[in-house]
């Protein structure tokens, strides 16, 4: 199991005692749903330049985006049937080698899982908006570098608040609106509170309550500005200039753990990710090496590492397993 905050926490009880002495059966499995396979395939062919996405018009309104991904996973390999859009003019066998090539690099480099077929359907064309002509994919543009997953805006709270405050001046504007058309019987809100306002006088308490009302509306501006944060890091290929893939922190320290808790002499794994460091804490056996664990640990993490865009220094910690 791991924690929101990038911790994978097995061998770690809800009491928060250690049990990682306790013979649990081993370090567990690593399961790659579909969903993700979908993905790598398709960020894989759009890195094609030929390959364009289609999201406009009925396939906006269906969810039959393109490029799309049906995905059968086999117990050692994967058939995909990936259905492209292709810029205009193109030659389709070259856009065809050139997707498959690359989807299999992904899948190799990222999923790990061989391809053992790959059927491209061209399911449209597109006309090259830039005038360049995608014959065998040579003089194409480079595809755009996509943009990482963000956490929510700082100034979302605030936005509620806001929307929640309209809310409620429509409907004392609604309120007022009736009682000036007599079709409702009540006390004018606005009016009395008009008639306040004007009564008041000059007092010291004005002081402090400008100087607040100043603080705030700079908070609101400096939360509106404030860039949202990064929640995924990008794995990217050999090839691509661009992640194929994002992964959350407590997806990369799943696969460190998985692979940390393979190595001869593990007994248990658990890594913190953060955004500086990696930190892989293993137990070991009794008659285990801590020096050579130490390389094999860190030559077992070194291409799940290699793969992210975003570098971190690797921190590998041995422990002898508790009786």
């Amino acid at each position: 199991m791991v924690d929101s905050a990038g911790v994978d926490t097995a061998g770690v009880d809800s009491a928060g005692v250690d049990t990682a002495g306790v013979d649990n059966g081993g370090p567990g499995t690593l399961v790659i749903k579909e969903r993700a396979i979908e993905r790598v395939a398709v960020t894989a062919a759009l890195t094609v330049p030929a390959v364009v996405r289609t999201v406009g018009g009925i396939s906006r309104l269906t969810g039959r985006e393109l490029p799309r991904a049906d995905v059968s996973v086999g117990e050692h390999s994967v058939s995909i049937n990936l259905y492209v859009s292709v810029a205009w003019p193109s030659t389709i066998s070259d856009v065809a080698a050139s997707v498959h090539a690359e989807v299999a690099r992904a899948l190799g480099a990222i999923i790990g899982l061989p391809l053992h077929r790959l059927n491209v359907v061209i399911a449209a064309t597109t006309p090259s908006t830039a005038g360049t002509h995608h014959v065998s994919g040579q003089g194409a543009a480079p595809a755009p570098r996509p943009r990482p997953p963000t956490a929510s805006p700082a100034a979302l709270p605030v936005a509620l608040v806001l929307a929640l405050a309209l809310l409620g001046v429509a409907f004392v504007a609604g309120r007022e609106f009736l009682i000036a058309r007599e079709t409702i019987v009540g006390a004018p809100w606005i009016g009395n509170a008009v008639d306040w306002i004007a009564q008041l006088h000059w007092a010291t308490w004005m002081i402090p309550a400008a100087a607040g009302a100043v603080i705030a509306g700079l908070l609101l501006v400096a939360i509106g500005l404030k860039p949202r944060t990064k929640t995924h890091t990008g794995a990217m290929s050999a090839t691509s200039p661009s992640p194929m893939v994002w992964l959350r922190p407590t997806d990369v320290a799943r696969l460190c753990s998985d692979h940390a808790g393979d190595v001869q002499g593990a007994d248990s794994a658990r890594t913190t990710v953060t955004k500086k460091h990696v930190t892989i804490e293993v137990r070991k056996t009794r008659d285990a090496d801590e020096a050579a664990m130490t390389e094999s640990v860190r030559d077992a993490v070194a291409p799940t590492l290699a793969a992210l865009a975003d570098t971190r220094k690797t921190r590998i910690r041995i422990r002898q397993a508790r009786s």
